[in-house]
């Protein structure tokens, strides 16, 4: 018997990776532990294929995403700064405060995408002034925008 074989992991184990990994693991490990209970399987043409197929599906929806994340962080670059105008009281204070809905409201109208309200950050405003917020759209894709709030007059 081979000391080392190759299995395809049906589960995420911290030691060997994560589903869909093939790995190599010692043959005692493999038939006594992971495939009585189901953690992996022995690869055979066909799982080989089908696993194959799966990643590079996985794959082209991965490179869709990032090409997606680049257009919009690229619109989102042509902005340099975005006003609001809010009810004043005393002292420049604003009644409430500028909500992640308003900002994204007003960017859904300059490029026309709709963000969620998990990639922006957004400081505590409470009063009229300029502001920089960040827009995190992935790891490694941050834009920084200004935003100004202006007295509302009714």
């Amino acid at each position: 018997m081979k000391k080392k074989i190759t299995v395809i992991l049906k589960k995420n184990l911290v030691s060997l990776g994560s589903v869909g990994s093939i790995v190599q693991v010692s043959s005692g490990y493999a038939f006594n532990y992971l495939i009585p209970y189901n953690f992996a399987q022995l690869p055979t043409k066909g799982k080989l294929k089908h696993y194959k197929m799966f990643s590079d599906l996985k794959q082209q929806k991965l490179d869709e995403i990032h090409v997606k994340l680049q257009v919009l962080s690229k619109k989102l670059g042509q902005i340099s700064k975005i006003s609001l105008k809010k009810k004043v009281g005393n002292n420049n204070q604003i009644f409430g405060s500028v909500s992640d809905k308003e900002i994204i409201a007003n960017l859904f109208f300059v490029i026309g995408e709709k963000l969620e309200k998990k990639n922006i950050n957004l400081p505590n405003i409470k009063t009229l002034g300029i502001y920089n917020f960040d827009i995190l759209l992935a790891k490694n894709i941050q834009i920084d925008i200004k935003l100004q709030i202006l007295p509302a007059f009714i």
